[in-house]
């Protein structure tokens, strides 16, 4: 069992994860790349489509995407901007983005340009969460349903929505124990192992992830890592974080235990109401209601959400870990930072690029966060 957890663990490695949408392509089915965690998969599922959630080339050598973008920009949408250069997404049939900054609009304006996929999509994705925007929201996914059909010659009826909702569900519901596990003194799974699940979860076909998952429950219900610390115990706040690496680089000294990311917990966070008539709608309210991003404007709220963690989760540190240049992880940090401190949880925030480097002065900073905790 422990080979058959590693392989799913290393589904999203740069050296494998091509290789489950080589696998969908060869059945003749096509794949749709998702550069947000708004755009709502189930759509893409229903369509008879893969959704594939985009990761960028690890590597940092990103000579062919400074071309178009400038070295003050995201460095997850450089990254992912060199993959598509290099021919290493070609087997995406179309991409699609939500519009939660600026800087993915113009990666989507340069796709544009410069041609890169048959079908590339933009969703707008409200700031706010109310009934208004819900309605709003409904509507933009029902221009891309539109839109998918239009390109694809697919027929997206309110029964493939909701069977889709019902098979993502039962994804977010198996992601949530494996959560559960994590407040354990002892969990069965390490930061980086935990993500990469969860990053797996994006790119492979939710029946085979699921069944995947469910054989290997039982398992973790036993398992407890292998770490060398276990205390202190942290709570990683991010964008965009895929690489495990930088996990197994927090986790020298540590235990990352909870995570606030949308490449983890805000990827599972919230059901979709499949009982309701209109399963559009009820994808808005999920996708718009869930805990948010922090380009989203109810910030309290999110706050709100880690501190309840951090008790949830017996957390003794917070570590906001923002790549350079996302300017809505940045604003937020500081606020958070506020409420925090406030509260009496000890936290710090460091900057990092999108692959791993800086390695050295992480560590520094890292071991004497891990340090102070100790002492305290």
């Amino acid at each position: 069992m422990e080979d058959r957890l590693k392989r799913l663990m290393e589904a999203n490695s740069e050296t494998r994860r091509a290789g489950w949408a080589r696998d969908w392509k060869e059945q003749g089915g096509k794949i749709i790349g998702i550069m947000s965690t708004y755009v709502p998969e189930e759509v893409i599922t229903a369509a008879g489509l893969l959704p594939w959630g985009i990761t960028g080339t690890w590597k940092e050598d990103i000579r062919h995407a400074r071309v178009y973008r400038t070295e003050s920009s995201c460095s997850y949408c450089n990254h992912v901007l060199e993959s598509l250069l290099n021919d290493e997404l070609s087997f995406l049939d179309g991409i699609v983005i939500g519009d939660i900054d600026q800087d993915l609009l113009r990666l989507w304006d340069l796709m544009l340009a410069l041609d890169i996929s048959p079908f590339c999509h933009a969703m707008h994705v409200p700031f706010v969460n109310n009934e208004l925007n819900i309605e709003f929201f409904r509507d933009e996914i029902r221009r891309f349903i539109k839109a998918l059909e239009a390109s694809f010659g697919v027929t997206i009826s309110d029964d493939a929505i909701r069977s889709a909702a019902e098979v993502t569900n039962r994804t977010r519901r198996l992601l949530s124990k494996i959560y559960a596990m994590r407040k354990r003194d002892v969990p069965p799974l390490s930061g980086a192992e935990t993500l990469g699940i969860t990053t797996a979860a994006r790119i492979m076909p939710k029946e085979i992830f699921n069944r995947e998952l469910e054989a290997l429950i039982p398992y973790l219900e036993e398992r407890k890592t292998n770490l060398k610390a276990v205390h202190p115990r942290l709570l990683v706040t991010s964008e965009m974080l895929d690489n495990p690496a930088y996990m197994d680089l927090i986790e020298e000294h540590c235990l990352v235990a909870m995570d606030d990311m949308d490449t983890g917990s805000r990827y599972f966070d919230q059901l979709v109401d499949t009982s309701n008539e209109d399963p559009v709608y009820a994808l808005a309210e999920r996708y718009l209601s869930r805990h948010g991003a922090p380009r989203m404007k109810d910030w309290d709220g999110q706050i709100r959400r880690i501190i309840d963690w951090t008790k949830e989760y017996k957390i003794d540190g917070i570590l906001g870990f923002p790549h350079a240049w996302c300017y809505p992880q940045r604003y937020r940090m500081a606020y958070l930072s506020d409420k925090l401190n406030a509260n009496g949880i000890p936290n710090i925030c460091l900057e990092r690029e999108y692959h791993l480097a800086n390695v050295g002065q992480l560590r520094t900073r890292i071991g004497a966060f891990v340090e102070m905790l100790d002492l305290s």
